[in-house]
């Protein structure tokens, strides 16, 4: 999932150059921001922080690293005005599998749902089992409109196979028939079984998503999220079916009780979507390219050289509070002619996104950052969110090489793979001083569950593949996509689980109760 994208002047074999219109082409130099009792609030800002600020012209270093921060704003929890409105169609497995007990808290947390959404919103219901079928059209949930989608959920049942296929594409045609439909636009899609009507090849699934979601002229793309239910579902077709599109996720939902409060994390997330297709053009300033400084890796997996030698970054969308974190690798510059040079520009980054509650194509100001490079050989202190965030993308890394590893059936190599890793994370953050830090404890208790997983051939097909997915997952993209479980002693039960979405977790998570 993370890849470098590393410069090689030797090898054109690397360079992925896209000349294609960007966003930047059809929008304004400088956005508006928006308003919010009488305080302007932009939907993202952006920083960069060097890893060291200062590292001496006499060090033995040619190269460093930075980190281009994008961070998203609050919206008020009292409020739901304020939040952009959204289209929501369920496309939900009815397939024999699904009879009894799980198809009961499925209804059960589409009613949940739907108590969530206001009349600016819009709900859509699809149900497949050896057919699609529209059981509910795309309505605004007014009063009326919203009993009438309770009683059809309520008469539900389950009907033979499971064709996944025609469930996605009922639900994406659906979705693009709505007139004139709100910017924020999901597909949720619940299985737990695999696809054995219609399209039922991984690649044929996915290729239908992304042609039915993908968005033609003037249209844009829909984000579709993934749950799979229980441990007989195929992960790999679900989370490829949820990376079709910008903005989508897959969630294990490894237990009855996950099902409500992993639809709550998911629902959190589309109800507070703060901007999207947001992009981030990363450049040496001219200063510093005049004395030797260019981009040697960029590591993030959407990152694509441009003609001109600056890195394009499409991250996708962002929910209220969320932050996105890329790792630049720069050479750094040598002395000035002149010698007066000490403040040397590294590095410039500027940000392009829609603010999905101005409605407005934004393109902000760029942000530079320059290090110290006077004359001796000192180094400042590694900025410690620099660090973590290096140590974020390796733990990323580590996953998916564990992952093949098992997927090979060398589930020893895996497990032996991760603890040595292991160990290296707990002495880097310890000479970071952060062996406490949240995020950190995080890595590790998730390591030792994904090391659990791989006891045996069958854990690792039941548990351990869908695990390290969703992590590795998680992970590169800096986004919560579990279930909550109530039986957690911590609050703040993951770092990258943001207060909207955490909200109705929780509150989802007691449904029943």
């Amino acid at each position: 999932m993370f890849r470098s994208f590393r410069q090689n002047s030797t090898s054109s074999s690397n360079t992925n150059t896209n000349t294609s219109t960007t966003m930047d082409d059809t929008i304004a130099d400088f956005g508006q921001v928006m308003e919010i009792d009488g305080v302007e609030e932009k939907a993202l800002t952006a920083k960069i922080t060097a890893k060291n600020d200062q590292i001496g012209l006499g060090n033995f270093q040619n190269s460093t690293e930075f980190c281009v921060t994008t961070e998203a704003r609050t919206l008020p929890e009292d409020d739901e005005s304020v939040r952009a409105p959204v289209d929501i169609v369920v496309a939900l497995d009815v397939s024999g599998s699904m009879f009894g007990k799980k198809l009961e808290l499925c209804k059960e947390t589409l009613s949940f749902l739907l108590r969530e959404l206001s009349s600016r919103d819009r709900f859509g219901l699809v149900t497949f089992g050896n057919e699609a079928k529209l059981e509910l059209p795309t309505l605004e949930m007014a009063k009326k409109n919203k009993e009438k989608a309770l009683s059809r959920i309520k008469g539900l049942c389950t009907n033979g196979c499971t064709n996944m296929s025609g469930g996605i594409e009922m639900a994406a045609n659906e979705l693009q028939s709505v007139a004139s439909p709100h910017d924020v636009r999901s597909i949720f899609l619940l299985t737990d079984g695999h696809a054995n009507r219609g399209i039922s090849d991984k690649n044929g699934i996915v290729e239908l998503t992304k042609g039915c979601l993908g968005g033609g002229e003037g249209q844009k793309q829909i984000a579709i999220h993934c749950f799979g239910y229980g441990s007989d579902h195929n992960q790999e077709m679900l989370n490829d079916i949820s990376q079709a599109t910008e903005g989508g996720t897959y969630y294990f939902v490894e237990q009855d009780c996950d099902v409500a409060s992993a639809f709550g994390d998911a629902l959190g997330g589309i109800l507070s979507v703060v901007a999207q297709n947001v992009s981030v053009n990363i450049k040496v300033p001219d200063v510093g390219g005049a004395l030797g400084v260019s981009i040697l890796n960029v590591k993030h997996d959407k990152a694509v050289k441009q003609e001109d030698g600056s890195f394009r970054v499409d991250i996708g969308d962002f929910y209220a509070e969320e932050s996105r974190d890329i790792i630049v690798e720069t050479s750094l510059s040598r002395k000035a002619d002149d010698g007066n040079e000490v403040e040397v520009p590294h590095l410039e980054v500027c940000i392009s996104y829609l603010d999905t509650i101005k409605k407005k194509l934004i393109k902000d100001k760029p942000v530079t950052k320059s290090i110290t490079r006077s004359d001796g050989d000192e180094i400042s202190a590694s900025n410690a969110h620099v660090a973590l965030q290096i140590l974020r993308v390796q733990t990323t890394l580590v996953i998916s090489e564990a992952e093949k590893l098992a997927e090979a059936n060398q589930l020893e190599m895996a497990r032996k793979r991760i603890s040595e890793f292991t160990k290296n994370l707990e002495h880097e953050a310890n000479l970071l001083g952060e062996s406490n830090h949240r995020l950190v404890v995080q890595f590790k208790t998730e390591l030792n569950a994904i090391m659990a997983s791989l006891t045996s051939r069958n854990e690792y097909r039941m548990v351990g593949s869908k695990l390290m997915m969703t992590t590795r997952s998680a992970y590169a993209k800096q986004r919560c996509s579990k279930a909550w479980r109530p039986t957690e002693e911590s609050v703040c039960d993951d770092y990258y689980r943001s207060k909207k979405k955490q909200a109705l977790a929780m509150k989802f998570s007691k449904m029943g109760n």
